[in-house]
């Protein structure tokens, strides 16, 4: 099994994780983005050809937008250190398919979280004290968002075989 082809499980699993983590908590560990961002560098590193440059600016790109999302209260933290890490294995071609995979992903995952709220609000549950994502007024766990578009980005561009 190549090296390029284990960092890109690990990744993918790190991107499950943090979804886990999201879904529970609303928090997404630091430690998960460090290694989506080390197994980018293997991957890099394991693949002729690599090109360092685009993929940097890819993370430098989605910093600085991830910055103002922050500054802007519009996003989290770790939502924007789970994008910047993954900004890297897109590089800055990739990142249009990645962004719209995650706000396609993001707005239908919006609109789950809204229907079943409000069908658990129609049948009478009082969702103001259900645990997680279905309480009323929780945040979105956007790592699955984020997890989606990198998945969604990957299966359309990547040859893995």
């Amino acid at each position: 099994m190549s090296i390029a082809l284990v960092s890109a499980g690990v990744a993918g699993l790190a991107l499950l994780i943090s979804c886990l983590c999201d879904l529970r908590r609303f928090e997404i560990p630091d430690s998960l983005s460090v290694v989506i961002l080390l197994a980018a560098a293997a991957f890099g590193l394991a693949t002729p050809g690599f090109d360092w440059l685009w993929h940097i600016a890819g993370l430098g790109v989605m910093f600085a937008v991830g910055l103002g999302l922050f500054a802007a209260g519009w996003m989290g933290g770790g939502d924007i250190k789970l994008l910047v890490a993954t900004a890297l294995w897109t590089g800055l071609q990739g990142l249009p398919a990645f962004l719209l995979g995650v706000s396609l992903t993001g707005g239908g995952l919006a609109l789950v979280l809204l229907g079943s709220r409000a069908a658990l609000k129609a049948a009478g549950v009082e969702t103001e004290r259900m645990p997680g994502p279905l309480r009323e007024g929780a945040p979105m766990p956007y790592a699955i968002a984020i997890a989606g578009g990198a998945f969604w980005w990957a299966a359309r561009t990547w040859p893995l075989a």
